[in-house]
């Protein structure tokens, strides 16, 4: 799965699951909506071991709910997603098997109401969303769908749960997305524009999940090809949340889209320099942040630039497991350097 759509699968991860309150009355006490927001911007920011205690603060709050577990989940995925690793994968399914259950216990005692089903529902999507991203589309499907249909029935029952409607929006946007694979699935349609029309209106009308939507409108409108709309919409979420690399790497992405090369050659360094410091760094991140700089600089003709950034990627030593997602990087790196060898080559005749 490429990078693009790893990103815009976070969107959906992120739409889902760091929603909090919905327009109308909050089912727990002002200081524990006060303890999500600021797991949720924690996790923004990409202090995750923050927000996971945070949001253990819930669990400690409503120990027999699922709201706790559920963020919880949640911010061990982002933090997944944002490292490019598996590392914590065992502690993210227990926690989404032990909200799964929590939620089902509690419809099961007859605490059967929008809110129950929307954190079922989500962590359901959430789970079959993190299959595909590992590859497993059909069991990834299987498992949304059961979220999907939970996420429908918190709308019966509450009509302005907007926050479920960027839920099912994301869904139907990225299940067209692939639906010319999945057509063979009963279920599987192509609903883009529906997606795009809930995507917006959870934008709209949401109240804590606006920032979420607006990191999700951005990828869907990348996705579109409409690169200008996307960059606005990144910028907008770096307005609230500098220093965001969930917004960063959209916004360095866009401007590359748009040919401006100098501004993300300047964005993708300063990524570049931030994965490089960071505490865990398998190699994915520097190879596809370098693969974006070797590309940059070949557009603006800087050709020993890029040829230094392919021997970086060639040269990083990896594990197994990281090289052979790598694999398309490696190949994509040797042709640029070639390529450069090849403009260098022209340069130096000419001058002569």
């Amino acid at each position: 799965m490429g990078f693009l759509v790893k990103r815009c699968v976070f969107s959906v991860f992120f739409g889902l699951v760091f929603s909090s309150r919905i327009l109308g009355q909050s089912p727990f006490s002002a200081d524990v909506d006060s303890l999500i927001l600021r797991g949720i911007d924690q996790t923004f920011a990409c202090e995750f071991d923050s927000a996971l205690a945070t949001f253990q603060e819930v669990t400690d709050r409503y120990p027999d709910h699922i709201v706790g577990t559920f963020y919880q989940a949640a911010t061990l995925q982002s933090k997944m997603m944002d490292y490019e690793t598996d590392r914590w994968e065992r502690d993210f399914f227990r926690l989404v098997e032990k909200a799964i259950r929590m939620g089902k216990r509690q419809i099961e005692k007859g605490e059967e109401d929008p809110w129950t089903y929307f954190y079922l529902g989500s962590i359901f999507s959430y789970k079959g969303l993190y299959q595909a991203k590992a590859g497993d589309l059909i069991s990834g499907f299987l498992s949304a769908r059961k979220g999907l249909e939970c996420l429908k029935r918190a709308l019966e029952m509450n009509s302005t749960l907007y926050d479920a409607c960027l839920g099912l929006g994301s869904y139907k946007y990225w299940a067209g997305r692939f639906y010319r694979y999945l057509r063979w699935l009963p279920w599987i349609r192509d609903e883009r524009e529906e997606g795009v029309r809930l995507v917006r209106l959870s934008v709209a009308r949401g109240t804590f999940s606006y920032w979420v939507g607006v990191n999700s409108l951005g990828w869907i409108e990348y996705d579109r090809k409409r690169y200008r709309m996307a960059l606005e919409l990144f910028l907008k979420g770096l307005g609230k949340y500098p220093g965001s690399r969930f917004f960063i790497w959209g916004m360095a992405d866009s401007y590359f889209k748009l040919g401006n090369y100098m501004r993300a050659v300047e964005i993708y360094q300063g990524l570049l320099a931030s994965i490089l410091s960071a505490d865990l760094n398998n190699g994915y991140n520097e190879a596809e942040c370098r693969l974006k700089l070797v590309m940059a600089y070949f557009g603006l003709g800087q050709y020993e630039e890029a040829f230094r950034q392919c021997d970086a990627i060639l040269g990083r030593r990896v594990e197994k497991k990281i090289a052979k997602r790598l694999k398309n990087h490696y190949k994509q790196a040797e042709e640029y350097r070639k390529r450069c060898l090849e403009a260098l080559g022209r340069r130096k005749v000419i001058r002569e």
